[in-house]
């Protein structure tokens, strides 16, 4: 089952038609979508409205605005039928304490959280964003701190791929999809160097037996048309650093299952 954890949604009933078209070219079966709005105003109801029309393809994430929504509103979430939460944009670091609540009830809830990593792109306003608050060493204090807590960092972190692939390796409940553009300014044997603890005859480990390849999940972040061409990418890094097949599945579909709570 190949499942596209990176999924922007507009709220447009065509898009939707759209969207799960290009899913099909490239065997896309499920598809985690969010709100492309931005986060306060997130249109979190058109996201639950496509779920409805395609339940069986469409995962619905909610935007969850750590500055404003409390443990209250992740319970008001899953209990609407959200699946997990997709977080940008933040005040404080995405460590601080005083997201802490926030975290927990996911936990508690067993919903995961997909966080934006590293640089932000420019809209048309721009007010009070730091991409410094959005580093993935971060992930590593709350994947630590709430170990029940499913993670997914996006971009794999970019620009900070260092910090991502040693916080990958040192928590189990953590894993990162490589969209947008980070296949394109990075190599595949970058990727691999970054994600080398698998190597044989050394005493390094994964936290909890996790090797590189089971903490990696397929992500696009695209728009419909560009889609086919992130995926040809993922492709290219299996080709080039001859991913094995069963690696190949996870990368595409079981981890994302495994983060998803899904059948494999």
């Amino acid at each position: 089952m190949q499942i596209d954890v990176h999924v922007h949604f507009d709220g447009n009933a065509r898009q939707l038609k759209a969207l799960l078209k290009a899913c099909d070219k490239v065997g896309t079966e499920k598809l985690v979508i969010f709100s492309t709005k931005g986060a306060c105003g997130a249109d979190n109801e058109a996201v639950m409205r496509a779920h409805k029309l395609a339940p069986d393809r469409i995962i619905p994430f909610a935007r969850l605005v750590p500055d404003v929504h409390g443990p209250a509103d992740v319970r008001r979430f899953h209990e609407q039928g959200f699946v997990g939460f997709k977080c940008i944009i933040v005040r404080r670091n995405y460590d601080d304490h005083a997201y802490y609540p926030l975290y927990a009830a996911a936990g508690e809830c067993g919903m995961p959280i997909l966080f934006h990593l590293g640089i932000v792109g420019r809209s048309d306003r721009e007010f009070d964003v730091s991409s410094d608050r959005m580093r993935p060493i971060f992930m590593d204090t709350i994947a630590r701190a709430f170990p029940e807590l499913r993670i997914i960092g996006a971009h794999l972190g970019n620009p900070w791929y260092e910090e991502a692939a040693m916080a990958a390796r040192w928590n189990r409940n953590l894993w990162f999809d490589l969209s947008g553009s980070t296949l394109k300014a990075k190599s595949p044997q970058f990727i691999r160097a970054l994600l080398w603890w698998d190597r044989p005859n050394h005493p390094y480990k994964g936290h909890g037996g996790k090797m590189p390849w089971d903490k990696i999940c397929f992500g696009t972040d695209v728009s419909n048309e560009w889609m086919e061409d992130i995926y040809n990418d993922y492709v290219n890094l299996c080709n080039v650093l001859e991913i094995g097949e069963a690696d190949r599945k996870k990368i595409f579909g079981g981890n994302a299952a495994e983060v998803l709570k899904l059948k494999k």
